[in-house]
Protein backbone atom coordinates (compact mmCIF):
# COMPACT_ATOMS: atom_id res chain seq x y z
CA UNK A 1 0.00 0.00 0.00
CA UNK A 2 1.29 3.45 -0.92
CA UNK A 3 1.39 5.84 2.03
CA UNK A 4 2.54 9.04 0.36
CA UNK A 5 0.46 11.00 -2.09
CA UNK A 6 3.61 11.79 -4.10
CA UNK A 7 4.28 8.07 -4.55
CA UNK A 8 0.68 7.61 -5.69
CA UNK A 9 1.07 10.36 -8.29
CA UNK A 10 4.38 8.91 -9.45
CA UNK A 11 3.08 5.30 -9.63
CA UNK A 12 0.16 6.20 -11.89
CA UNK A 13 2.07 9.01 -13.66
CA UNK A 14 -0.67 11.52 -12.86
CA UNK A 15 1.71 14.45 -13.28
CA UNK A 16 2.76 13.42 -16.82
CA UNK A 17 0.53 15.36 -19.19
CA UNK A 18 1.94 13.65 -22.28
CA UNK A 19 0.69 10.19 -21.27
CA UNK A 20 -2.90 9.11 -21.13
CA UNK A 21 -4.07 7.53 -17.87
CA UNK A 22 -5.00 3.99 -18.77
CA UNK A 23 -6.59 1.88 -16.08
CA UNK A 24 -7.76 -1.65 -16.68
CA UNK A 25 -8.28 -4.80 -14.68
CA UNK A 26 -6.24 -5.01 -11.49
CA UNK A 27 -4.58 -1.63 -12.15
CA UNK A 28 -7.99 0.02 -11.99
CA UNK A 29 -8.85 -1.80 -8.75
CA UNK A 30 -5.49 -0.86 -7.22
CA UNK A 31 -5.98 2.78 -8.23
CA UNK A 32 -9.44 3.03 -6.66
CA UNK A 33 -8.42 1.11 -3.54
CA UNK A 34 -5.41 3.39 -3.00
CA UNK A 35 -7.49 6.51 -3.69
CA UNK A 36 -10.11 5.26 -1.23
CA UNK A 37 -7.37 4.62 1.33
CA UNK A 38 -6.14 8.21 0.95
CA UNK A 39 -9.62 9.58 1.49
CA UNK A 40 -10.01 7.50 4.66
CA UNK A 41 -6.66 8.81 5.92
CA UNK A 42 -7.76 12.39 5.19
CA UNK A 43 -10.88 11.76 7.26
CA UNK A 44 -8.79 10.37 10.13
CA UNK A 45 -6.71 13.55 9.99
CA UNK A 46 -9.92 15.63 10.07
CA UNK A 47 -11.05 13.64 13.09
CA UNK A 48 -7.76 14.14 14.95
CA UNK A 49 -7.71 17.86 14.21
CA UNK A 50 -11.28 18.35 15.38
CA UNK A 51 -10.54 16.67 18.71
CA UNK A 52 -7.74 19.14 19.44
CA UNK A 53 -10.02 22.19 19.64
CA UNK A 54 -11.48 22.81 23.07
CA UNK A 55 -14.71 24.30 21.71
CA UNK A 56 -15.64 21.14 19.79
CA UNK A 57 -16.37 23.29 16.74
CA UNK A 58 -14.63 20.86 14.42
CA UNK A 59 -16.60 17.92 15.79
CA UNK A 60 -19.84 19.85 15.33
CA UNK A 61 -18.91 20.73 11.73
CA UNK A 62 -18.07 17.10 10.95
CA UNK A 63 -21.34 15.96 12.51
CA UNK A 64 -23.33 18.50 10.49
CA UNK A 65 -21.53 17.41 7.32
CA UNK A 66 -22.23 13.75 8.08
CA UNK A 67 -25.92 14.31 8.82
CA UNK A 68 -26.58 16.68 5.90
CA UNK A 69 -28.48 14.99 3.10
CA UNK A 70 -30.98 16.46 0.63
CA UNK A 71 -33.99 15.19 2.58
CA UNK A 72 -32.64 15.51 6.14
CA UNK A 73 -33.30 18.31 8.58
CA UNK A 74 -30.42 18.64 11.03
CA UNK A 75 -31.01 20.15 14.45
CA UNK A 76 -28.86 20.59 17.56
CA UNK A 77 -30.18 17.44 19.22
CA UNK A 78 -29.24 15.33 16.17
CA UNK A 79 -25.70 16.67 16.39
CA UNK A 80 -25.52 16.04 20.14
CA UNK A 81 -26.72 12.47 19.63
CA UNK A 82 -24.34 11.73 16.74
CA UNK A 83 -21.39 12.96 18.82
CA UNK A 84 -22.60 10.80 21.73
CA UNK A 85 -22.63 13.77 24.12
CA UNK A 86 -24.97 13.71 27.08
CA UNK A 87 -25.86 17.42 27.40
CA UNK A 88 -26.53 19.98 24.70
CA UNK A 89 -25.05 22.83 26.75
CA UNK A 90 -21.59 21.34 26.10
CA UNK A 91 -21.99 22.38 22.45
CA UNK A 92 -23.46 25.90 22.80
CA UNK A 93 -20.10 27.65 22.50
CA UNK A 94 -19.24 25.64 19.40
CA UNK A 95 -22.54 26.58 17.72
CA UNK A 96 -22.04 30.27 18.57
CA UNK A 97 -18.45 30.27 17.33
CA UNK A 98 -19.26 28.50 14.04
CA UNK A 99 -22.20 30.80 13.37
CA UNK A 100 -20.14 33.92 14.13
CA UNK A 101 -17.34 32.70 11.84
CA UNK A 102 -19.93 32.06 9.09
CA UNK A 103 -19.24 28.31 8.82
CA UNK A 104 -22.83 27.33 9.62
CA UNK A 105 -26.25 28.90 9.40
CA UNK A 106 -28.85 28.45 12.10
CA UNK A 107 -32.48 28.96 11.16
CA UNK A 108 -34.63 29.34 14.25
CA UNK A 109 -38.06 27.77 13.79
CA UNK A 110 -39.10 27.90 17.45
CA UNK A 111 -37.31 28.75 20.67
CA UNK A 112 -36.08 25.16 20.99
CA UNK A 113 -35.98 23.88 17.39
CA UNK A 114 -33.28 25.18 15.06
CA UNK A 115 -32.32 23.94 11.61
CA UNK A 116 -28.56 23.90 11.11
CA UNK A 117 -26.72 23.80 7.80
CA UNK A 118 -23.16 24.15 6.61
CA UNK A 119 -22.74 27.55 4.95
CA UNK A 120 -21.63 26.19 1.58
CA UNK A 121 -22.76 29.36 -0.22
CA UNK A 122 -20.08 31.51 1.43
CA UNK A 123 -17.59 28.64 1.86
CA UNK A 124 -17.66 26.50 -1.32
CA UNK A 125 -14.80 24.32 -0.04
CA UNK A 126 -17.19 22.94 2.58
CA UNK A 127 -18.94 21.02 -0.21
CA UNK A 128 -15.87 18.82 -0.68
CA UNK A 129 -15.46 18.63 3.09
CA UNK A 130 -19.07 17.39 3.40
CA UNK A 131 -18.62 14.79 0.66
CA UNK A 132 -15.45 13.37 2.23
CA UNK A 133 -16.95 13.29 5.72
CA UNK A 134 -20.18 11.64 4.53
CA UNK A 135 -18.26 8.93 2.74
CA UNK A 136 -15.49 8.13 5.19
CA UNK A 137 -16.04 9.52 8.70
CA UNK A 138 -17.62 7.40 11.38
CA UNK A 139 -19.48 9.38 14.06
CA UNK A 140 -18.88 8.45 17.70
CA UNK A 141 -22.46 7.12 17.84
CA UNK A 142 -21.83 4.89 14.79
CA UNK A 143 -18.61 3.68 16.42
CA UNK A 144 -20.48 2.87 19.62
CA UNK A 145 -23.19 0.95 17.73
CA UNK A 146 -20.51 -0.93 15.80
CA UNK A 147 -18.71 -1.86 19.01
CA UNK A 148 -21.96 -3.03 20.62
CA UNK A 149 -22.67 -5.08 17.50
CA UNK A 150 -19.30 -6.82 17.81
CA UNK A 151 -19.98 -7.52 21.48
CA UNK A 152 -23.32 -9.15 20.63
CA UNK A 153 -21.73 -11.35 17.93
CA UNK A 154 -19.43 -13.04 20.43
Amino acid sequence: MINLFQDFVKKYELDDFKKKLELNGTTKLDFYNELNSFMEKVCIIFDKLTNIASLRGGQVMMSIAKLTTPDAVVNKTDIKNSLNIDRLDKLWHAFEYLENENYITIEKKTSKFHIIKLNEDDNPDLTLFREIVQSYWETPLEGLKKTKGWRLEE
